[in-house]
């Protein structure tokens, strides 16, 4: 008798997967008899009860899938998320463990665009206070008078799966739509009528209403605060479908006190479920559970993508939507392996460091590889260069299609070498002559990680944790300046590494750092005397 195949189901699904997961078609159809635990609502306490024997757990936000609930589930091959965010979940440790990690990216984006309009037309027709009035027995019509969203300018942050839809529905209003994203190139811009804005501050100037449609991660934690919001007009608005903890919520509340902020519409915040009263019970303020994908459709297209990703895990087939990955047959051992990590980590720190919309990468390989494994290092390039800034979960099997998406263009190419010294050498170049970066590293004896250049300066750092990147002018002080300024704020310095150009000329320090690092940190560094530039360079 064939071993049965465990499926724990700790969050609420569409009964799509339940009958896919029941009744598999043949394409995919799985040998083991499945057994399906739903226990939709079910306390942490039955949840570690009954991980002790679960091969596949499917989850939504409710469970938190950390170190515990991995650890407990000896048998556990596979995680998946019924949704986009994977927050909740310990994808390092899943990687560690080999449990594959797979998620439902883009199945609620027309959902959550609907929704931010929906918002919208709530604040600006005073919908929900007319609504409470009139069924109450009131019949206020001038109370109620609202304005138009035509002729007004909305800025979008992020023009990505969700933003760009809220772009195409708000000229469908005949607003005016601009946007601000650095990572995505002139086309789609083009691509999407919207009028690109080259700097946060730009756009924040000319908005009537500002829609927060970026990932939450170090960049964007806390980038819109009480500072940023009153760049914009006084009488705007501010939407949030996207994740709570992008707009500080107490400078939000601060300028709508001060009726600065005419009124916010926020679906998601810091705190779920139990957002800041004062907020939520705001009167120029309507508020949303977390209803972005709660839409029939979007429930429907989660819960058929889950149930096929689970299946075609289940017989051994790629899957669509990997977040992880554990299996490492692609990558292999030995030296393409840790080369293809350091590409990775490469990408990552130029994706963080340029001030231009990119339109072409260029990925120069000093090693003694194939031309068969460049491929593999192009994707680990994509992965680590779109990762930090996609709306989308970025793996191997998507990367090069989110990066056409994008409009940015790729080259590799290996200088095959004997020498144990493998080089890498990545740069980013825009539409415009004088607009590249480039970022260099070097793996020594196969064990050895180092960055070793950024544009002209060369240095020798470990690429692990947070980087802080500063330029400065070569003057006396500058150094015990920011030592003296982190020690200040509990920033200890792991590794201190100082380059310069000429002597009294210009000169960039890449300082790693011991834990995380509050955005109003770097603010405050930059205002030091002699610093031109500095900034965060994080997930390494």
């Amino acid at each position: 008798m064939d071993k049965s195949v465990k499926i724990l189901i700790t969050g609420k699904l569409h009964e799509v997967a339940l009958n896919l997961l029941n009744n598999q078609p043949l394409e995919l159809s799985v040998t083991e008899s499945l057994n399906i635990v739903y226990l939709p609502d079910a306390p942490r306490d039955v949840i570690l009860k009954e991980i002790e024997d679960t091969n596949v757990l499917i989850s939504r936000s409710e469970t938190d899938v950390d170190a515990t609930l991995l650890r407990a589930g000896k048998n556990l091959r596979i995680v998946a998320r019924a949704a986009v965010g994977y927050g909740n979940i310990d994808c390092d440790l899943a990687t560690e463990l080999g449990i594959l990690v797979v998620n439902t990216p883009g199945k609620n984006t027309n959902s959550a665009a609907e929704l931010t309009i929906g918002l919208l037309l709530s604040l600006l027709r005073k919908i929900p206070a007319a609504h409470s009035s009139t069924s109450e027995g009131g019949w206020n019509r001038h109370h109620f008078t609202g304005t138009e969203l035509g002729g007004k300018t909305i800025g979008i942050v992020g023009l990505g799966n969700v933003g760009h839809r809220v772009a195409k529905f708000a000229k469908g209003f005949d607003m005016n739509v601009i946007a601000y994203d650095p990572y995505i190139s002139d086309e789609v811009f083009r691509r999407n009528s919207t009028e690109r804005k080259n700097t946060l501050e730009e756009l924040l100037a000319e908005s009537d209403v500002l829609s927060i449609h970026v990932p939450l991660n170090k960049e964007t934690k806390g980038m819109i605060t009480e500072v940023e919001l009153k760049k914009m007009r006084k009488g705007s608005y501010v939407l949030n479908a996207a994740r709570g903890g992008i707009i500080t919520e107490k400078g939000l509340l601060k300028t709508l006190n001060e009726g600065y902020i005419a009124g916010a519409g926020i679906d998601t915040f810091d705190n779920e479920p139990k957002p800041l009263k004062e907020l939520i019970s705001h009167p120029n303020v309507i508020v949303t559970p977390h209803i972005g994908a709660s839409t029939l459709e979007a429930q429907y297209r989660i819960g058929e993508t889950i149930a096929i990703q689970v299946l075609k895990a289940l017989r051994g087939e790629i899957v669509d939507y990997p977040v992880n990955l554990p299996h490492v047959s692609l990558l292999g051992s030995g030296d393409l392996r840790k080369i293809s990590v350091l590409t990775e980590k490469t990408a990552h720190v130029a994706a963080q460091i340029f001030d231009f919309h990119p339109s072409l990468i260029k990925l120069n390989v000093k090693a003694g590889l194939s031309k068969e494994d460049l491929q593999i290092l192009k994707l680990s390039c994509i992965k680590g260069f779109l990762s930090h800034a996609s709306d989308e979960f970025v793996s191997y099997v998507n990367a090069e299609r989110l990066l056409s998406r994008r409009g940015i263009q790729i080259e590799v190419n290996l200088n095959n070498s004997t020498s144990s010294k493998n080089e890498i050498l990545l740069e980013v170049f825009g539409s415009n002559a004088n607009e590249k970066i480039s970022v260099g590293a070097v793996l020594y004896d196969g064990q050895l990680e180092r960055l070793c250049s950024i544009n002209d300066f060369l240095f020798e750092i470990e690429p692990n944790g947070d980087l802080i990147i500063m330029q400065n002018h070569d003057r006396p002080g500058v150094i015990g300046d920011v030592g003296s300024y982190l020690a200040k704020h509990n920033v200890n310095i792991a590794q201190f590494e100082l380059s310069r150009n000429r002597r009294g000329g210009m000169a960039m320090s890449l300082i790693r750092i011991d834990g995380e690092l509050e955005s109003e940190v770097i603010s405050g560094l930059r205002k030091l005397p002699n610093l031109i530039s500095a900034r965060l360079v994080s997930g390494l």
